[in-house]
Order: structure tokens, then sequence, then C-alpha cells
């Protein structure tokens, strides 16, 4: 099977955060796939012409570029990766695709509820794998945290998070922006808050987890199935719950507060870290590895094949229907000649 796997151009698949790129990758040993970008999209009307590939996955966001993505996906229907519900006119990307894919199966819920016409199916994410770091001089140091928030490294809650714990006597180091691989190679605690919480987990997670490193994040539903830790209290969450904490979790209504516990208790026990981080890598061995998702995205993709898109509402926009063929029909017409587009 052909597959044309269309991707925001600035990703980068070096990248340990990347969850896309590991399951491209493994996905290869079952499919030809070919990554499609916004440089190369110009091309691929004229070569699906010559030969057709056999789906088109459309891993679909709200950022500038996933942008050209949208007017691809409504036009050549298939399979929309959806990486987040915050997304502008979501109802037709939906209703536009053979099947939707999100990363969590409570987004799949909400999402089915929503939209009962469309295919809804649950694959996890993933992490490449990530050597964790040897470093002779780390009980001589400072414990270093690494940052990754999508408001920005300046995000007001974590810098005043930041200062109050050093307040309260807590000695640590915040890592300075860099390459994610660096970043997860140099730190000791990665705190990816995913802020808003909602059902997609922040990426920078899992390659903290597959890297061995003890992890602070925000309690959200993507979350809500792991065994972790409240740093208000030191205790598990939830109920039954009997794993080894993989992740510190914050409540999102004390953010601030249970961050700077969080960061406090943090860099001073490194008894603590370092069982969080064994059991972190412990749990993306078993849940998040490339060939776990993979695993779930053959039979998506196969069953893709046979689905059809859900019929076009009423009220769908004509413009939404144009692919840029109209003039060459309308010139082949005028000779009687069919063009095959």
């Amino acid at each position: 099977m052909r597959i044309a796997w269309f991707r925001d151009s600035t990703r980068d698949d070096a990248d340990p955060a990347d969850e896309t790129a590991p399951l491209i990758d493994e996905l290869r040993a079952t499919f030809d796939i070919v990554v499609i970008v916004e440089r190369t999209a110009h091309d691929f009307v004229w070569q699906h012409l010559l030969r057709p590939w056999d789906l088109c996955v459309f891993e679909f966001d709200q950022t500038a570029g996933h942008a050209f993505i949208r007017a691809y996906l409504l036009n050549y229907p298939g399979v929309l990766f959806l990486r987040s519900t915050d997304v502008p006119m979501l109802r037709l990307p939906m209703l536009a695709s053979r099947s939707v894919v999100v990363s969590h199966d409570a987004l799949a819920d909400v999402l089915r509820a929503r939209y009962p016409e469309v295919h809804i199916r649950h694959a996890p994410a993933c992490s490449r794998a990530v050597a964790p770091a040897r470093e002779d001089d780390r009980g001589s140091r400072k414990t270093r945290f690494a940052i990754f928030d999508g408001r920005g490294r300046d995000a007001a809650v974590i810098s005043r998070a930041v200062q109050r714990a050093r307040d309260a006597g807590a000695e640590f180091d915040v890592l300075e922006r860099d390459a994610t691989d660096a970043m997860l190679a140099r730190a000791d605690v990665v705190v990816s808050p995913g802020w808003p919480p909602f059902h997609i987990g922040p990426a920078g997670v899992l390659a903290a987890m597959a890297a061995g490193k003890a992890v602070v994040t925000t309690e959200m539903e993507a979350t809500a199935g792991w065994p972790a830790i409240d740093p208000q209290t030191w205790r598990p969450r939830g109920v039954g719950e009997t794993g080894a904490p993989v992740a510190v979790t914050i409540d999102p209504r004390d953010e601030e507060h249970s961050l700077m516990l969080a960061i406090r208790r943090l860099s001073s026990d490194p008894s603590l870290r370092e069982q969080l981080g064994r059991a972190a890598h412990g749990w993306w061995e078993a849940h998040a590895t490339p060939a776990h998702a993979a695993a779930a995205w053959i039979p998506i993709l196969r069953e893709a094949m046979t689905l059809s898109p859900p019929a076009r509402p009423d009220d769908w926009p004509a413009s939404m229907g144009a692919d840029g063929t109209e003039l060459a029909h309308g010139i082949l017409d005028e000779f009687g000649l069919k063009s095959g587009l």
C-alpha cells in the first residue's frame, strides 16, 4: 500500500519529542510511505494523477505550519490524524475524512459522541528510544530542570513557581532553551505542563520517559490512567493503582503551588528522582514505543482503504469542493475531451 503522509514542514525528524517520525519509520516496514510537506505539496496533485496513492494521511493541528494541509484533506479524503481539537472549523475536516485517529481513548469517546457519523479510532502516542545520560558529576552539582511549555519558556506561572521554590530554599538549575535531545541529555527532571489540559499529552513527556527522566506534567485525561504522585500529599493518585509511580502530575486548578512543591521536593531528593525515572522508562517500554503505536495504526490504515467518507451535508460550502482543476475541465469540455482528472 502506497501512502502519502502530510506533515507540518517545520517538524524535525531527529527531535525525540516528535512522536510521528518514529511511527512512520516503524510503519515503513509494512507500507510504502512518502512524507508530504508544504514545499513538496504542489507536486502531489500531478503525481497522484500519474500514479495514485492508495491512501492519504493528514497530520493536522492548529499551527500555521499545518494550514496548507486543510485544502488537501478536503479534496482527497483519507485518514485525519488529529493532533489537537483546538482547530477552527473542526467539523469540516472531520466530515471530509474516511476515519479520524486520535492518541487517547478518552478523546475518541468525546468525538464519537459529537460526530456519530464519523469513524473515530484511537492509536497511542509514542517516542523513539532516548539513551539516558551518564554523568560522573551528577552527585556534585545542582539538580537540573528542563522545561517544555507550549505557552513559551517565560510563562508567568512557571517563572513564579520556580522563584517560589528558590525562595523556600531549594537549590537547582533551569536549563537554557536548547534542542530537545540536548536538554533531555542534561536534565534530571523534565517539566512539561501540557496546558491547557486537553486530552492529548505533551510530546516532551514521552521523550523524557523514554530517556528515563523524572517527569512533572499536568493531571488530565491523557495521564489519568498513569500511576502518578500528587505533589500536595506525595501519595499516589487515583484508586486501585498499584504500579510504581511514573510521573508527578499537577492539578491544573492549583498549578503554580503544586509545581512549586514538585520542584522543591525533586530538587533535593535524588532517590525519588531515580525511582520516577526508572518507572517512567519501564512504562514507556510497555506502552509507548514506536512498535506499540504501529501495531495500532496498521489495522486502522487497512480499514480506511475499505471506508468512504461520510456524505457531505447540504450546508457544505461549495468552495470546499474546489480542487484547482476546474479551469482545465472547462477547457477540455469545450473540445469534447475527457481529462481523466
